[in-house]
């Protein structure tokens, strides 16, 4: 947060800069240099933020650029981007063990027993609560273990597996906690101080009070702290962390940076548009932070399988004692159960999944859309912006009814200006380029969506759109304009109609390039198996065609509406496939929410963005094929975590039941085992680039 303040001290009036973070809970005021003002400052950031003056003040100092005051308020609770330093698991483990033994070796023996039952008892009660409330799950099952261990008056295997449990449950907080530590060091700052620019001169400033529209210099080997546009200087930037590209790029002016990227050459000045919690970076974690309420279809069937399995435990439990007689090994059935490695497994493959697929470059928005990307075998490509450079240039203005080039470049950009779209910016940018002003001198624009622009101008209504808005739709004669038109479609490049009053006023073509990586892009497509690839696109059948004997696609469809783009996403679902919809456009999100994946590229439309379930957060189109190769592994280590929790877990009661081990044994391996599939769960599924 950050505003500008006049406060008024009686018979002065001072005007304050005041910002304040609420992630850092830091606050920083800027005025006019005046010592004796500095007390009274003070006094209204205290008041303002309702905390006591002194003793949490005492941090605040002043700095040489007139007047500041920096002062640390009280801390809040550490989130995502404060990650603490995590203790060895091995001492953690260490130090629990050496506690139990050390209270047993010093306790009287007489008091052992309510020792131990004292420490169990919550175990106990756990169990007991989710009985009377009708559950029977891994709960009641390790109240009824232990609660079989006190029964046969055997404290120390009761002890050992209140042990064991605690010691499982700590390393199942630590995997967790790593987890979240290893996607905060991903995308959180280093929490050095920021140079900035102030009145020509370079100011050192804490990261977190860094605002919008702040010039940040930065110089090799430091890394970038905020999202913005190069202002000054030229620079290589490794963006791997970013777009998971090794190989750094060259950013000048004009070009933009992100947050978590590293200088690696060079000196550049960025000015601010994003910082903290707005950036680029910081959205990313805060999807991934908050996926869990995204669960995997799979998930939620490996927990209900896994707690479907208690009733059998207890069941088998009751046979084996009343065919041995023995409580021993009746007990040594309780000691091992399922569903624990499941469910702590199983969402921390999906975050490690999450994780390292925005490594690559692509956001995957939860657990449930990684298990449908991994099922993909049909997908759907918008052409503009997605298979093309998303970079259009206006090749040709083709005046016609008396109309001047200069009035149809001049009053499509100003028409254009208003929509964040690629098309667009190539019409303004041409206007700018030639020199031509398009002031406001039109009525408000209406967007008629995937059809196009329609505004007033001097008493004339003037549209701006396709062929099929237009004449279809508009029913504007285009026999006119046959030779301009023909001229541009022949060549395969896109076009642009404008009218005015029912009348044709010129065309405009623009040419679109397709992307470097797209022929790869569709081969690795087809090696990957996929049944169905098809590239849509509302330009005219002439550029289709084009794009699509260059790519080597087979299926394409021209002049598409959303409507069109819809329906065909629908027709697939209802063929069996399991489609993905790739688009970046206002006109695609219909067609991204009916896919079951819908994919939208980082250049996309705010709304395709949201309505998307994959976001690409690079321009690499490898980033999908990354993510759709760590979905499926990541699908395939669940599924073999799945087998070996069952597997080793049947074996550890067979060998309780049959004698072979004892119930703290079985425990011990229990938890041992659930331990090692959480720490292979985490492990990488792609290798590094």
């Amino acid at each position: 947060m950050q505003e500008r303040i006049l406060a008024d001290f009686g018979d002065d009036a001072v005007d304050l800069e005041f910002s304040y973070s609420e992630r850092s809970g830091r606050a920083l005021v800027r005025f006019v240099p005046d010592r004796m003002l500095t007390e009274r400052v003070e006094e209204v950031v205290a008041n303002a933020l309702a905390i006591p003056l002194l003793p949490e003040l005492s941090d605040c100092r002043s700095a040489a650029l007139g007047d500041e005051l920096a002062c640390t308020l009280p801390a809040h609770a550490p989130g995502i981007y404060e990650p603490a330093e995590l203790e060895n698991p091995f001492w953690i483990v260490a130090k629990k063990v050496f506690n139990f033994y050390t209270t047993r070796l010093l306790m009287p023996m007489r008091l052992r027993p309510y020792w131990t039952a004292f420490n169990v008892a919550p175990l106990i009660f756990e169990g007991i609560r989710n009985l009377f409330q009708r559950k029977l799950n891994v709960a009641v099952l390790d109240g009824a273990a232990i609660g079989a261990a006190l029964a046969m008056r055997d404290f120390s295997t009761a002890g050992t597996i209140h042990l064991l449990l605690d010691i499982s449950e700590t390393l199942e907080d630590w995997t967790r906690e790593k987890s979240r530590k290893d996607l905060a060091s991903l995308f959180a700052g280093d929490g050095k101080p920021v140079w900035v620019l102030r009145k020509g001169e370079e100011v050192q400033i804490p990261q977190e009070n860094v605002a919008v529209g702040d010039l940040v210099v930065v110089r090799a080997g430091a890394r970038i702290s905020v999202d913005g546009v190069v202002a000054d200087g030229t620079a290589m930037v490794n963006q791997s962390s970013m777009t998971g590209e090794p190989l750094s790029v060259k950013r000048g002016i004009g070009k933009e940076v992100f947050a978590g990227t590293v200088v690696e050459e060079g000196k550049i000045v960025i000015l601010t548009e994003g910082v903290g919690d707005e950036t680029r970076f910081a959205k990313i974690a805060q999807v991934i932070s908050d996926s869990e309420a995204m669960k995997a279809e799979i998930h939620g069937q490996a927990i209900q399988l896994a707690d479907k399995i208690v009733p059998f435990s207890f069941v088998l439990s009751g046979v084996i004692f009343v065919i041995t007689r023995n409580w021993m090994q009746a007990a040594a059935v309780l000691m091992a159960d399922y569903s624990c490695a499941i469910k702590l497994s199983t969402p921390l493959a999906v975050r490690s999944a999450m994780l390292e697929s925005a490594y690559f470059g692509a956001l995957i928005k939860g657990g449930k859309c990684i298990e449908q990307l991994s099922k993909v075998d049909a997908i759907v490509l918008d052409k503009t912006g997605t298979l093309t450079r998303a970079i259009p240039e206006v090749v040709d203005v083709c005046p016609v009814n008396g109309y001047s080039r200069e009035f149809i470049l001049r009053n499509a950009a100003c028409m254009e200006e208003h929509f964040p779209h690629p098309v667009a910016d190539a019409v303004v940018r041409k206007a700018d380029e030639e020199g031509l002003i398009h002031d406001e001198r039109h009525a408000e624009i209406e967007y008629i969506l995937a059809h196009g622009i329609s505004t007033t101008l001097g008493g004339k209504r003037m549209i701006l759109g396709s062929r099929h808005f237009v004449h279809e739709d508009e029913g504007i004669d285009l026999d006119v304009a046959d030779a301009q038109i023909k001229r541009c479609t022949d060549t395969g490049h896109s076009t642009l109609y404008m009218a005015v009053d029912n009348e044709l006023a010129g065309v405009i073509a623009l040419e679109d390039p397709v992307r470097d990586s797209a022929y790869r892009f569709i081969r690795r497509l087809e090696n990957m198996g996929m049944r169905r690839i098809i590239m849509l696109t509302g330009d005219g059948e002439a550029s289709a065609r084009t794009v699509a004997s260059e790519l080597d696609i087979e299926e394409f469809y021209a002049q598409v509406l959303p409507n069109d783009k819809t329906e065909l996403v629908d027709t697939l679902r209802a063929e069996g496939y399991t489609v993905a919809m790739v688009g970046d456009g206002i006109n695609d999100s219909a067609a991204l929410s009916h896919a079951h994946v819908g994919v939208s590229m980082k250049h996309g439309a705010d709304i395709a963005q949201e309505t998307c379930d994959v976001m690409l957060t690079s321009e690499r189109l490898d980033s999908l094929i990354d993510s759709m190769s760590i979905s499926g592994l990541v699908m395939k280590r669940i599924r073999r975590n799945y087998k070996f929790i069952v597997a080793s877990n049947t074996l550890f009661i067979g060998l309780g039941i049959f004698g072979f081990i004892t119930p703290a044994v079985l425990a011990l391996l229990h938890n041992s085992g659930t331990v090692l599939t959480c720490a292979y769960s985490m492990r990488p599924m792609l290798p590094e680039q």
